[in-house]
């Protein structure tokens, strides 16, 4: 059987986009005795969580319009759940006391989001191998920033 491999350039832009996760659920414990700077570096590791996820939503928004003459409704509208959620987590990492839960549920989006690509039919089986390794490394940093919080 014959697999496609995974072409370099995503590979290697998937590889560099693991590096802010890591960096700053590292922070989230190097601060926790410094509880502005703590809360900083939750920010940042929220925002950039979101940002993803958004993106990961714009993956699916574009491969639907390129792919069929009438975009279903279904699939465009799973795709802007991912910003919606994205910037309600941030909303509430300002508007309610930042928690270990909001953290958590970023992660936990993720992990649906993965689920979802990885049902998908139309999507190459490169890109859905290529997903299982970021979303865990993106999820066990949001898990250390939770335990961290």
């Amino acid at each position: 059987m014959y697999r496609l491999r995974t072409p370099q350039a995503p590979l290697a832009l998937t590889t560099a986009g693991l590096i802010p996760f890591v960096a700053l659920a590292g922070l989230t414990l190097l601060y926790r005795d410094d509880p502005a700077l703590m809360q900083a570096a939750g920010v940042w590791l929220i925002t950039y969580g979101a940002i993803i996820l958004t993106f990961l939503g714009g993956i699916r928004w574009g491969l639907e319009i390129a792919q069929r003459d009438k975009p279903r409704f279904i699939e465009l509208g799973g795709s802007i759940v991912s910003p919606i959620v994205s910037w309600g987590l941030i909303l509430l990492f300002f508007f309610w006391r930042p928690s270990a839960l909001i953290f958590m549920m970023l992660a936990a989006s993720f992990l649906i989001f993965w689920f979802w690509d990885f049902a998908s039919t139309r999507l190459p089986s490169w890109y859905q191998r290529l997903r299982i390794w970021p979303t865990l490394g993106a999820v066990l940093s949001l898990g250390v920033a939770a335990w961290a919080f």
